[in-house]
Order: C-alpha cells, then structure tokens, then sequence
C-alpha cells in the first residue's frame, strides 16, 4: 500500500509517499532501538524529491523534527485499528 501523505511542515507543504518496504524497515530499526536514526531514514526516504531539500533545512535545524514528523507520518499511513478478543 503505497500512499501519497502531504503534511504542512513551518508554512511548508511536504510530500511523503512511504511503502511498506519502508514501513517495515523502519520499524526493524525500532526494535533494534535506532529510533532517531530510524526516523531520519523513513522521512527522508519517504519524502517526494521535491520536498527534500525543504526538509532537510528543518532538520538541519530542529534534531528534534525528525521524531515528530515520523510519529505524525505513521499515524496517518498505519492508523490503529480496534481489535477485540472474543471468548
């Protein structure tokens, strides 16, 4: 499922388009306990290239935008769904 994700970033409009190739990747790079380097990966690897350069600049600038914006980026590409155990 791949799936085009435009999230408005400092006045800035940036395109994402993860896959799950990228989704499992990154979060293989969780569960190894890479979560910052995990989420610079699955942004900038995500991310469109005309939006890479903008992006770049803002986490050149903030260390702490890249966790942000994978956090926002995967609640928009694999919400949580309801799941109920019968008995």
């Amino acid at each position: 499922m791949s799936k085009t994700i435009t999230l408005t970033v400092a006045g800035t409009d940036v395109i994402f388009q993860p896959t799950p190739d990228l989704y499992a990747e990154y979060m293989g790079q969780v569960a190894q306990g890479n979560i910052a380097d995990g989420a610079h990966n699955f942004i900038m690897q995500s991310a469109s290239d005309d939006s890479k350069e903008s992006l770049r600049g803002l986490t050149d600038k903030n260390p702490g935008a890249a966790m942000q914006l994978a956090g926002v980026l995967m609640q928009e590409y694999a919400p949580k769904i309801a799941i109920t155990v019968k008995k």
